[in-house]
């Protein structure tokens, strides 16, 4: 049994491990980048990591998708504990991954997190200024500043829903990008306030706020479009087991929008809060 193909049974029974598979991964993609690609580590690393977890979810979205299948609506909590939780330990061991590759090795920070950097800059405008000015300025929290988040953060759902329906399993990319991209984030903010390691503590404590909820919606929301894509490739349209995939698969769709409604209310609302109390 090759290392990226493990069982989904006994993933799914103890999806702690995802946790460990994902720092590992990330690990195992960063030396076979270096070793590949030398310099150009960024957009290397993540291809190679997504290629590293890709079989291991294509079993388990087949073992989901036979589930709903059968159950449908039935048991819903219950259905999708074991694949929802694996699919957050995997995204917490790439964060963490990467998170320990930016700390440890700080002379290859920029290659490895180039492309990171670069959206976060250039695209969404992070700078040290931002940083200061909204530590220093004034801000009264209000509906249409968690309306502004939802813009941004709804679309990223659906998205990864669409994606997943066409690419399967292979759109765990988003997950292994939103990942590193969250990593270099918390690393940009921890070197803007403080090096020292109980502000790194405090800082993702502070973010856990609202990143856990929104993280899961992101990830529902892939499950969701993973198993509706296995659906139309192995299921008979118009049969049962296919119209109970479909109303399983809207059910969680819905639920990921709830789940990032709720992170969007505590990160306007708590998560600034928390940061402007104690920095």
């Amino acid at each position: 049994m090759v290392l990226e193909d493990i069982k989904s049974r006994y993933l799914e029974q103890r999806p702690f491990i995802a946790l460990f598979l994902g720092v590992l991964y990330t690990f195992i993609g960063y030396g076979v980048a270096v070793f590949f690609f030398g310099e150009n580590l960024s957009v290397a690393m993540l291809f190679l990591t997504t290629l590293l977890l890709v079989p291991t979810l294509v079993h388990l979205l087949a073992d989901e998708e036979k589930r709903e299948r059968e159950a449908g609506t039935i048991s819903f909590i219950k259905n999708h504990m074991d694949i929802a939780e694996v699919y957050l330990f995997l995204f917490i061991g790439v964060f963490v991954g990467y998170l320990i590759l930016g700390f440890l090795l700080p002379a290859s920070y920029e290659s490895i997190f180039h492309f990171q950097t670069e959206y976060l800059t250039k695209q969404q405008g992070l700078s040290s200024e931002l940083i200061t000015s909204f530590l220093e300025g004034t801000f009264t929290p209000s509906v249409q500043h968690v309306a502004g988040v939802l813009s941004k953060n709804i679309p990223v759902a659906l998205l990864f829903f669409i994606l997943s329906v066409f690419y399967g399993a292979g759109a765990v990319f988003l997950v292994v990008l939103n990942a590193s991209v969250f990593s270099s984030f918390i690393q940009f903010v921890v070197q803007n306030l403080s090096n020292r390691a109980l502000d790194l503590v405090t800082i993702l404590g502070f973010f856990s706020v609202h990143l856990i909820p929104e993280v899961s919606g992101f990830l529902l929301a892939a499950i969701a479009g993973g198993v509706v894509s296995r659906a139309m490739l192995h299921e008979s349209w118009g049969s049962k087991g296919f119209s109970n995939v479909m109303k399983d698969s809207v059910l969680l769709l819905l639920v990921s929008i709830t789940f990032i409604v709720i992170a969007a209310i505590l990160e306007v609302y708590l998560t600034t809060w928390l940061f402007r109390v104690s920095f």
